[in-house]
């Protein structure tokens, strides 16, 4: 049975309702858009993502429950979906053995859930005490946490991971193995290992790279002794080789103009081809030597590039000593790859003369000579730092042996006391499984022996019955030929659309068949299970004649019977359905199914109220004594100042129901007191409101909802009912 809805964050429901209850039987009354309908859609699709922040208390049973709802959706995938409806199965009295079992099975089912019951509440007390006296162990526990860790304590760091969880940390030290003998140690002495330690303080740091020799085959190559000069043939290479000018003339042709020599500047007579015959001197060989030149040219200075300051020597402590050595080093070794750079390139301007190459090898010795010194400091720091660590693990290692001897009393108390929950558990759980054995055993004997006096005529004559009991003869369900489904007909046999019946038809048979559903079974091989029922406005658009009649065929179906018990003084309850729920806007409708006699009513039956507040929907218990006509409602949504959006239809029910009552007058008539022009707005918003096809409220941008309860009273006051005004709103 439930016994609260926590509904949140779906439509109208803002804020957290809560409906409570400890009966059998509920009805819930609330004006249309209220927010019933979203109540029952949630009881029909509880398990939807968007009723997320919704809760049902205690969580339905899958197995051995289910909520049924009857509501505008049910009607639409039951009805409109489809032309056929599946057969209601009913048990035939027929076959009496068969009955007689079912019976019996359902009656040690009661039994057998009594029991289970019995157990399941029972087990709450148990796991109350076992956690109560765990938390006493966990508690003791964390007066280790309070004593070492915070501040400048040393050896807070022992408890890294074990400071925010109290549960985490019992787990911890009771998971410990005790220590065979008495620690020979004590805080103290750990406290005094660890600030000795403290010296070697830091974290462990990466070697340093050496500087890499990828220049020293470039530094030896020959072609830097070569002279490098044109071709011998030449026929002036004599000429060139004699006066040693052959880097002047190299440079010269660059900047030849057309007919001028550019040596002498004067024009050379036709015919002559001493500029090719120059040309020529410099040849192939010649343009391949300086090519070479060149890419050990851009490979050396390439190199140099690469090289960079390493700043490790201004940023770590320990070798920061060695950075004057480290800067010299570097200096000099950069200043003799600039020489050599120069070099190169006075070889290239001048090819033919022999260049020597000064060796780097010494100065990059130096450098790395520098880097090793350093890496040694850097790997006697990490050594320190290292052993630092190993022993800062061994006196954690030695803390915690402590702690666990001087808790050893916690501890054993604490398995004693798990031992002994842990065999009540699992009888707890044994018991449970063999009662839901038990349960499952009796489901099989029902489905077993339902299937052998099921069958779906029974509720056909049932519904038709019904029908012609409250006049109704034009309209039967009828079985479908050779299947297990229903169709509505009309006369003889005449199958119908659901569509095409008038409202209060479409009302009456779902109605029926739905509780026809819940008296019976859509699978006769599947056993009943316990039913929830929840009817939201079963009696829409319904006379009070067939309102009537729907009441006492749902009360008839579904109420309990209500009989005192052998004292004589208290009344027993004896449900016909796990629990029962009864939505509607009906005053009417909702007097009718209240229980009359009070003691049945406080046994058997809760009121409640759903209604619209600034904050969305709420919901409250209700006394038998709030049901009122529907005219004292009105007053009441205007009182309670619920959600104003609902005022106009109430304002307006109010002053045409007073009205016409006392003094056959019509709406205009008794607005006409309303000439102000701030009374505009409310006069256009009550009209708009209740009769508009497609207009919304919220088209005036000029309403203000005092100015509107001003002139709702306005209205009694200057027909001189200020009396009868004053009265209702005291309600």
């Amino acid at each position: 049975m439930i016994t609260k809805i926590n509904i949140k964050g779906v439509a109208c429901y803002k804020e957290m309702a809560t409906l409570e209850t400890d009966k059998n039987v509920n009805l819930i009354y609330g004006l249309n858009g209220s927010g019933k309908s979203t109540l029952s859609e949630y009881l029909r699709k509880n398990t939807d993502a968007k009723y997320h922040e919704c809760s049902i208390e205690p969580a339905i049973n899958d197995a051995e429950e289910e909520i049924m709802v009857y509501n505008e959706h049910y009607v639409e995938e039951v009805f409109y979906t489809n032309q056929k409806q599946p057969g209601i199965f009913s048990l035939s009295k027929e076959n009496k053995e068969a009955k007689r079992k079912i019976d019996e099975a359902n009656e040690q089912l009661k039994k057998i859930r009594t029991q289970l019951q019995k157990v399941q509440n029972d087990w709450p007390t148990t796991l109350q005490a076992w956690n109560k006296e765990y938390q006493t162990y966990v508690d003791r526990i964390w007066e280790v946490q309070r004593t070492y860790t915070g501040g400048d304590r040393v050896l807070d760091y022992c408890l890294e991971g074990y400071k925010r969880s109290k549960e985490v940390l019992f787990a911890f030290v009771a998971s410990l193995p005790k220590p065979t003998e008495e620690p020979s140690y004590t805080i103290d002495i750990l406290k005094e290992q660890v600030q000795q330690l403290k010296s070697a303080s830091g974290t462990q740091i990466a070697e340093l790279q050496g500087v890499v020799d990828s220049i020293a085959d470039i530094e030896k190559n020959p072609i830097f002794q070569q002279i490098i000069t044109g071709n011998s043939d030449s026929y002036v290479a004599d000429l060139i080789n004699k006066l040693g000018n052959s880097d002047w003339v190299k440079m010269g042709l660059e900047y030849e103009t057309e007919g001028v020599c550019p040596f002498c500047q004067r024009k050379y007579d036709d015919g002559s081809h001493i500029i090719e015959d120059l040309r020529a001197f410099f040849d192939k060989a010649y343009e391949e030597a300086i090519s070479v030149l060149k890419e050990l040219r851009n490979s050396y200075v390439d190199y140099k590039s690469s090289l960079s300051v390493n700043s490790a020597f201004d940023t770590i402590e320990i070798i920061r000593p060695l950075s004057a050595n480290y800067n010299q080093a570097y200096l000099a070794y950069h200043a003799v790859l600039d020489e050599n750079i120069r070099r190169i390139e006075e070889k290239l301007k001048n090819p033919s003369r022999e260049i020597s190459l000064q060796s780097s090898a010494e100065t990059l010795t130096r450098l790395n000579e520098v880097i090793t010194n350093a890496n040694k400091a850097i790997r006697e720091f990490n050594e320190k730092i290292q052993c630092k660590e190993e022993e800062l693990g061994k006196i954690k290692n030695n803390f915690w042996s402590l702690i666990r001897y001087q808790y050893d009393q916690t501890i054993s108390d604490y398995n004693k006391g798990l031992s002994a929950y842990t065999r009540k558990k699992t009888s707890y759980e044994t018991a449970v499984t063999q009662f839901n054995l038990q349960i499952n055993q009796q489901n099989n004997i029902i489905t077993e022996q339902q299937t052998k006096i099921v069958n779906i005529e029974d509720s056909i004559k049932h519904i038709n019955n019904l029908l012609l009991d409250m006049g109704i003869a034009d309209i039967s369900i009828e079985k479908v030929e050779d299947e297990e489904m229903y169709a509505i007909a009309r006369g003889e046999d005449k199958q119908v659309s659901f569509k095409t019946l008038s409202e209060g038809e479409r009302t009456m048979i779902s109605v029926l068949y739905f509780i026809e559903t819940c008296q019976g079974l859509l699978d006769k091989d599947t056993a009943q299970k316990r039913r929830i029922i929840v009817l939201d406005d079963p009696v829409s658009s319904l006379s009070t004649q067939y309102l009537f009649a729907i009441g006492r065929i749902i009360g008839n179906a579904f109420y309990p019977d209500v009989k005192k018990n052998n004292s004589a003084t208290l009344y027993e309850v004896k449900p016909k359905v796990e629990q029962l729920f009864i939505l509607t806007h009906s005053l009417y409708f909702l007097y009718e199914m209240t229980m009359p006699k009070k003691e049945h009513r406080e046994v058997s039956q809760k009121l409640l109220r759903v209604y619209k507040t600034s904050n969305g929907t709420m919901i409250d218990s209700m006394g038998y004594e709030h049901i009122q006509s529907d005219y004292h409602s009105y007053w009441l949504a205007v009182k309670d100042n619920t959600n104003p959006v609902l005022w106009a239809n109430c304002m307006r029910n109010i002053i045409e129901y007073f009205f016409n009552f006392v003094e056959k007058r019509d709406l205009n008539n008794v607005m006409k007191a309303l000439t102000a022009p701030k009374y505009q707005a409310f006069n256009r918003f009550i009209n708009r409101e209740s009769h508009s096809l497609g207009q919304n409220i919220y088209d005036f941008k000029d309403f203000d909802y005092d100015i509107f309860f001003e002139a709702f009273k306005l209205v009694f006051t200057s027909n001189n009912y200020e009396e009868h005004f004053n009265k209702m709103m005291s309600l």
